[in-house]
């Protein structure tokens, strides 16, 4: 009996074993698909409206960066196609480090070539997800002026950029109206 509690615990173990060392392959050997989209935001907003349009031909790079050097320790180029979209191949798992997808250059530096500050974080480690696919946010890039369109998009919206006593910046905060008196 002894004997056999002792063959199945050794089995248990090299079970084990054997999980952690294919754990550490596939991790070493982890592949992922990055897809998003890039755009040309006419009104200045950042987001996307209905006058906004994807832009084919925009150059996009991810960069994975050290957490505490910030040093830049994997990156891949690509370029966006059709309706702005992209897709870019990372190998590697890169779980910790910081990984962001940017945009690099305007398909149209003229018309729309000012980069939005808006990045696109991912996550490349296979412990968050079963799926090698990663999203990530839109990126883009915005024309020096507002089109003429833009106020009347954004008023219904419910955001009216005209309005001189509204911060954008800030959150309305107002006081707490006092507590009514207790009636008698």
């Amino acid at each position: 009996m002894a004997k056999a509690v002792e063959l199945v615990a050794s089995a248990l173990c090299l079970l084990a074993l054997s999980g952690l060392v294919h754990g550490n392959d596939k991790n070493k050997d982890s592949r992922f698909t990055i897809e998003g989209k890039v755009f040309c935001d006419p009104c200045r907003v950042q987001f996307i409206t209905k006058l906004s349009q994807f832009l084919e031909g925009a150059e996009v790079v991810l960069e994975c960066r050290n957490v505490e050097t910030g040093n830049v320790t994997y990156s891949v180029n690509g370029k966006s196609g059709k309706d702005g979209n992209y897709t870019l191949k990372a190998e590697g798992d890169h779980g910790d480090e910081v990984c962001e997808v940017a945009v690099v250059s305007s398909p149209q530096p003229d018309t729309c070539g000012e980069a939005m500050d808006e990045i696109a974080p991912v996550t490349l480690t296979d412990i968050e997800s079963n799926s090698d696919i990663r999203y990530a946010n839109y990126i883009g890039f915005m024309k020096k002026d507002p089109d003429a369109e833009c106020t009347q998009v954004l008023e219904e919206l419910g955001i009216y950029p005209d309005d001189p006593d509204e911060d954008y910046a800030e959150d309305d905060v107002s006081a707490p109206e006092e507590p009514a008196a207790p009636a008698n």
